[in-house]
């Protein structure tokens, strides 16, 4: 699907569908006009690849090299135009985190993005641009804005996830009463990998917004005035960027903190099961060996014709079992 956003369009028609090569002119499709500022391909095929390659003349990423992870296939230029991949952490209807890349052209009076995922970043920004569609007066100013969305809704993925992981804590150290640690486990494993797969984000986004700062102004597009607003927006955002990923690191120190506490208290009832049932052999050794003394078969026993043997052995049984739990007290070891 192609949608474009243009600045002449009245608010309640901004997004429209562009068609591929020889759609013809029917009811609903649109031009790619100077005008036509943000041009959005989500999940495109290969004629509405060539449709928008042929209308800004430039050879558009293919999913495959938008999937490469060397730093030169993700930040590039050519043919006078800025090339710029992130991966972008989202839900996408799982109860864990997915990501995926999305790149980011940005060429003249357009800014093109392509994507083969649907992170929620994009609706929220359709739907904001077409409140205010100044935010789309510009294609530099809309990829500021754009970054700002995701950076903002990354932001909000690494806070839940950071609540997860206070809930968790809360678990852990809470009494043993329906804990189920071996499920605490399993859940600091899915926090530990949302929270790598926003750390990997927010790092690709650094990266991305350290070489747009980069760009020289003929390329952006804009006035003095606006290029140093530009500036001074993606610097804002790098902050930011900078600011999460020292939280994200500190997330994820606590998740590692927290298997370990995990680990260590499983450890502990371990031991004190094993200790419950040491302690409890060696209470009921001393009577077991009195009771295995008086059931031999001698002849010559002569307790057992006296008549208070058996409550004497029977006391004896009992004060040899309570016996070493009185010294295992006074001890501290139980």
């Amino acid at each position: 699907m192609l949608n474009i956003y243009s600045r002449d369009a009245a608010p309640d028609g901004a997004f429209t569908v562009v068609p591929p090569e020889g759609a013809g002119d029917e009811a609903g499709w649109c031009e790619i006009t100077p005008d036509g500022v943000w041009i959005d391909l989500y999940n495109p095929d290969r004629e509405e690849e060539r449709y928008v390659e042929g209308v800004v003349g430039l050879n558009l990423p293919t999913r495959e090299d938008m999937q490469e992870i060397e730093f030169s296939s993700r930040l590039y230029l050519e043919d006078g135009a800025a090339f710029m991949t992130a991966l972008v952490a989202f839900y996408g209807g799982f109860d864990h985190l997915q990501s995926g890349p999305v790149t980011f052209v940005l060429h003249r009076q357009h800014l093109i993005t392509i994507r083969y995922i649907d992170p929620k970043s994009f609706s929220i920004f359709a739907e904001r641009t077409v409140r205010h569609p100044e935010n789309c007066d510009r294609a530099h100013e809309a990829l500021a804005n754009l970054l700002e969305v995701l950076i903002d809704r990354t932001a909000d993925l690494l806070e839940k996830a950071s609540a997860t992981v206070d809930e968790i804590s809360g678990r852990i150290f809470a009494p043993k009463r329906g804990r189920n640690l071996e499920r605490v486990l399993r859940e600091l494993g899915r926090c530990q990998s949302d929270t790598a797969r926003i750390r990997d984000s927010l790092v690709s986004f650094g990266r991305l917004l350290l070489f747009a700062r980069a760009l020289d102004r003929e390329l952006v597009g804009a006035d003095e005035t606006g290029f140093n607003a530009f500036h001074d927006k993606l610097r804002t955002l790098e902050k930011d960027v900078a600011s999460l990923n020292d939280h994200s690191a500190f997330v994820s120190g606590n998740i590692a903190y927290l298997h370990d506490a995990a680990l260590g208290v499983i450890n502990l009832e371990q031991n004190t099961t094993i200790k419950i049932v040491s302690v409890a052999s060696v209470a009921f050794l001393p009577p077991t060996l009195i009771a295995s003394l008086y059931g031999m078969n001698f002849e010559f026993m002569p307790e057992l014709h006296v008549p208070w043997a058996y409550p004497l052995v029977v006391l004896a049984m009992i004060a040899s079992a309570v016996g070493p739990l009185v010294w295992f007290r006074l001890k501290g070891w139980l």
